[in-house]
């Protein structure tokens, strides 16, 4: 889904757009949806887990039968080999390390002799220090190459691990982010030692190169921590005046974002606060979390963690990561309605229904309307307040002109110069759902959609009409709200 928020219209640090564009001369271009950006993560992630035979988190096995009986004889004698038991117990060993504090014993799974790496891990470690981390462990996902050598050379293979997290307050269930460990063996009962790490990568066909990583713990040598009641602000030490001023402004959205949610009177747990990271420019932010394939355009984004073991059987969200890029005309205003707090309402949105998604259902998202995704986050954004605060508002009028009075498909969405109308028109069709049926209903539609319900039947099921009926209505209301005359459209 897209779960993440575009550029705006205009800004008052450049000419007005013209009709038609949602963004004036500022680069990069507007944004596609999302949406199938955070689908290719997710989805690389299940499809790496289920192919291999297990969802991560539980252990999926090293492939040991696969060198066979002779092999494994010959090793015995005078070969090198790397056992399953091993591997477990450095594992093991590594998040203990971790809740004890214990840097030596967490240095202790590295080559000593690799400088680099290890003052790198010492900078993670020292950073996931200031993390809330409730639940911590690494486990096996799956091991690349030969943990065997029968002649006495030695071994070097690739482990893929699952750093298995929970961020106590903010998540759900435990969540994940793999790395690749590069592991060798020199010599029979040499200690085994760890040369390099990097991210496990995810599938191929993918819009990220990895599964949740980098996390701000790697990318950044230090993190800066800001905490508040409901969110958890994350940012380079280095701008760490930046997370205090910006906090505040989180903290109302995260407030604002859950009195709304509980008005809507759904059954089941919710997140109690959201994980916020501040990016310095698209670059950056395209490489939290993940190594896009694609540069980012949006201005930022939420990204739904799958939860690193299964409930009941089914794949569920047991997180979300807010990333956002403080050098958009958004955080770099003052004052209005419409800057960085409306960002930050609009992720926070995302964050609090993205739990509700039933992962089994919906095909990682990819069957979710755009429409209703992002048109509940502009409404909880924007909840009661008029249209006209939101400065999509203008432009989207004069679209209307060429308007067609249909909700806007998803193939529709991957036209850059409509993007902002599209959010638009989603925003006024959940204003009118509200309005006709009752924000109850909108609540209980929404959480139909996100359940796997399809669109037109949840319209039936929860609204009592059918879908072309509920457009209809929506159509005439929008085109009444901005006056239209058929010749020209007044604000």
């Amino acid at each position: 889904m897209t779960q993440g928020h575009p550029p705006a219209p205009g800004w008052t640090g450049g000419p007005p757009p013209a009709p038609g564009q949602p963004w004036p001369a500022y680069p990069p271009p507007p944004p596609r949806s999302r949406r199938k950006l955070w689908i290719g993560l997710a989805a690389g992630a299940l499809a790496l887990a289920v192919g291999a035979g297990a969802l991560v988190g539980v252990g999926l096995g090293l492939r040991d039968d696969e060198e066979g009986a002779a092999p494994k004889a010959a090793a015995a004698a005078n070969g090198v080999t790397v056992t399953d038991a091993e591997l477990t117990a450095l594992l093991d060993r590594h998040g203990r390390a971790l809740a004890a504090r214990d840097l030596d014993g967490w240095l202790a799974a590295f080559d000593p002799a690799r400088r680099d790496l290890v003052a790198a891990q010492t900078r993670l470690f020292r950073n996931l220090g200031k993390l809330p981390l409730s639940v911590a462990r690494y486990e096996t996902v799956e091991r690349q190459g030969r943990a065997t050598d029968a002649f006495g050379q030695g071994v070097t293979f690739q482990l893929d691990v699952s750093f298995v997290h929970q961020l106590d307050g903010f998540d759900l269930a435990p969540v994940t982010e793999w790395y690749r460990w590069t592991v060798v063996r020199p010599a029979k009962d040499a200690p085994i030692r760890v040369t390099a790490v990097t991210g496990a990568p995810a599938a191929a066909d993918g819009s990220s190169k990895t599964v949740y990583y980098p996390g701000p713990w790697d990318r950044w040598p230090e993190i800066h921590v800001e905490r508040t009641p409901h969110t958890l602000v994350i940012a380079d030490s280095d701008r760490a005046a930046l997370a205090k001023r910006y906090a505040p402004a989180a903290e109302a959205a995260a407030v604002h974002d859950l009195a709304v949610w509980r008005s809507g009177g759904l059954p089941g747990p919710a997140p109690r606060g959201v994980v916020i990271a501040l990016a310095e420019g698209r670059d950056e932010m395209g490489s939290l979390y993940r190594i896009g394939t694609r540069k980012a355009t949006e201005a930022g984004f939420s990204m739904p963690m799958v939860a690193a073991e299964r409930r009941d059987g089914r794949f569920t969200i047991g997180g979300s990561r807010v990333v956002v890029d403080t050098e958009t005309p958004y955080f770099a205003r003052t004052g209005g309605a419409n800057d960085a707090g409306m960002v930050f309402r609009h992720e926070v949105a995302h964050s609090l229904v993205t739990p509700r998604t039933n992962l089994t259902e919906v095909d990682a998202f990819d069957t979710l309307d755009e429409w209703v995704v992002e048109g509940f986050a502009e409404y909880v954004a924007f909840h009661s307040r008029p249209l006209g605060d939101s400065e999509r508002t203008a432009a989207a009028r004069r679209l209307l002109r060429s308007w067609n009075g249909k909700l806007p498909d998803d193939g529709d969405w991957d036209n850059p110069d409509l993007v902002s109308f599209h959010y638009w028109l989603g925003h006024t069709a959940m204003n009118h759902l509200a309005e006709t049926y009752g924000e109850p209903k909108l609540f209980r539609f929404v959480d139909a959609v996100y359940a796997g319900t399809p669109t037109d039947r949840a319209a039936r099921d929860v609204l009592g009409v059918s879908l072309d009926e509920f457009q209809a209505g929506w159509a005439d209301d929008v085109r009444a709200q901005a006056r239209w005359t058929g010749s020209e459209t007044t604000q």
